[in-house]
């Protein structure tokens, strides 16, 4: 066995020189062009389905023209509590976890410049708008539990794997750079005596202490962070009819995961082993900026069109990252392997995004509305100074597939109060297809005066994964946030 003592100060080195630059990647450009259903309270009631509707603190992250439908100068503030549970599937076994958050989903203010008296007539413009607002677009708040005792394989075989698939003389292991992040895994295994040469070879692999089955296999992961952002938005109202917008957007991001994977004799089956964990930890921050135009346009009194585009968002974003192995031998010690610090910096475009939307108003009694969003994730490219993408961006255009996502909303008025609901489904980023693993469900209430509005709203948000445990293992989580937003605004 070649002794961890010649070369643990190295290879630490070099793990991360070599997978810093393979970190981002085809999830990476997912996570950060997909939105959450959030905002005000109203707008999360109502499903998300303002793009012809506007009035909405939220809808001009939708569609700027909402800002034009503004009768009076508006503030208000949004604030939310989301319990996010997942239960997971794994090996016959199943576990579960949750999360809770509280935030602010929403917070602006919209001034209305209205036309002098007597030059209000009809087809000229009837008011301008100006409204500065945050809105967050997507939480990433979530824990995720998996156990399950595994009769045939290990995390550590697929180390082994890649060693001896690449051939790599023991000898090389500490100054030879690994082309990839999996290798990495398979140095810190080695490192840790989860792996040996296979006697009499320098060159050929074997698992070291884990020569049986029947081990425990766990998973801890923690990501926590959110999308939002600040609007700046101008629009205007012409002849009462036809409403228009632009809002020019400054998103940011902050993304962090702690995932530990462990695997442990807890049935005292497996010689000389007891134990050994991987803890990968990552944060990631960005800002960004992109532009939206938008329209609304109402033929009749019951009926409203809306249309609204996207420009894509481009993102600087700067990751951090560290990974630790330690292992514990029965009769040899504890080995505990650590990288350096990792840092990478890279830019990311999401793709644009078209919105059509249509409202139908039951005089000052209700309505119905709905949006239809185009998303093309396959235009996503992520890009550095330091490093080409071309590998990764051919994955992201040939694995991921445009989609649509559908948000359906309603609102009923009794008095002052009012009931609402809404749905959401989004489309398969992979497939472009419909199915119930992407859907948000919503109730909500309003109390509204002239001058002062109160909402509350409850949503669930249901979504059903293929967690990837190792290389060909997965679990089934399905995982239900709950949300409950609380809106409080005043008119001026």
């Amino acid at each position: 066995m070649f002794k961890i003592n010649q070369f643990i100060a190295t290879i630490g080195i070099l793990v991360f020189t070599a997978s810093s630059s393979l970190a981002q990647g085809q999830l990476d450009a997912l996570r950060y062009s997909q939105y959450d259903v959030v905002g005000t309270a109203r707008y999360s009631a109502m499903g998300g389905a303002f793009g012809a509707l506007g009035g909405d603190m939220a809808s001009m992250s939708v569609n700027p023209a909402g800002i034009g439908v503004f009768t009076l100068s508006t503030g208000s503030v949004s604030m939310g509590i989301l319990s996010a549970g997942t239960d997971a599937t794994y090996l016959g076994n199943l576990s579960s976890d949750t999360k809770l958050n509280a935030n602010i989903s929403n917070a602006g203010f919209v001034a209305r410049f209205k036309r002098k008296r007597g030059e209000d007539k009809q087809w000229a413009w009837k008011s301008f708008q100006l409204g500065l607002s945050y809105n967050r677009t997507a939480n990433f708040q979530r824990r995720t539990s998996i156990v399950g005792v595994s009769t045939n394989s290990s995390i550590v075989d697929g180390w082994v794997n890649q060693l001896n698939n690449d051939g790599i003389n023991y000898a090389d292991i500490p100054t030879e750079l690994v082309p990839g992040a999996e290798f990495s895994n398979a140095y810190m295994g080695w490192g840790t005596f989860l792996i040996d040469t296979t006697p009499g070879s320098v060159n050929s692999y074997m698992r070291n202490v884990v020569p049986f089955y029947g081990q425990t296999q766990q998973v801890r992961e923690t990501t926590k962070g959110a999308m939002g952002e600040i609007a700046l938005s101008f629009g205007g109202n012409f002849g009462n009819s036809l409403y228009i917008g632009t809002t020019i957007g400054i998103p940011r991001l902050n993304y962090e995961l702690e995932r530990t994977y462990t695997e442990s004799d807890t049935q005292d089956s497996i010689s000389n082993f007891g134990s050994f964990s991987k803890t990968d930890y990552l944060k990631a921050s960005g800002n960004g900026f992109n532009i939206k135009f938008g329209m609304i346009y109402r033929p009749a009194k019951w009926l409203r069109l809306g249309a609204a585009i996207h420009s894509p968002t481009w993102y600087d974003i700067d990751e951090q990252f560290k990974s630790t192995a330690t292992s514990n031998l029965e009769g040899l010690g504890q080995y505990t392997l650590s990288t350096l610090d990792g840092a990478f910096g890279y830019r990311l475009q999401t793709p644009f995004r078209a919105i059509g939307s249509l409202a139908f108003v039951i005089g000052k009694v209700g309505l119905i509305s709905a949006d239809y969003e185009y998303v093309n994730y396959s235009l996503a490219k992520l890009k550095s100074r330091g490093y080409s993408f071309d590998a990764e961006n051919l994955d992201v255009k040939n694995q991921l597939h445009w989609a649509g996502n559908i948000r359906v909303g309603t609102e009923w008025r009794i008095s002052d109060f009012s009931i609402r609901g809404g749905f959401a489904i989004n489309g398969d980023p992979y497939s472009g297809k419909y199915n119930l693993d992407n859907t948000r469900y919503s109730l909500g209430l309003g109390y509204r005066l002239k001058r002062f509005f109160l909402d509350l709203t409850y949503s669930l948000h249901r979504q059903v994964d293929a967690y990837q445990v190792y290389e060909s293992n997965f679990a089934e989580t399905v995982t239900l946030n709950h949300s409950v937003i609380t809106t409080v605004g005043f008119r001026f």
